[in-house]
């Protein structure tokens, strides 16, 4: 898994739980910095977290 944050670059292998840094990936390296998180502003509901399949 890689972070999609801007200034991020960093890896995560979830069956270890070790960071680590990979390759670079075809842009885009992350979400546009004056965009929030999670989502495009106005476009997530702001019970999100309540659809999330767990």
């Amino acid at each position: 898994m890689r972070s999609f944050e801007p200034g991020e670059d960093w890896f995560y292998e979830l069956p270890t739980k070790k960071f680590f840094r990979g390759p670079r990936l075809p842009d885009p390296q992350s979400r546009p910095p004056e965009q929030p998180s999670p989502g495009p502003a106005g476009k997530v509901p702001a019970d999100w977290r309540e659809h999330i399949h767990r």
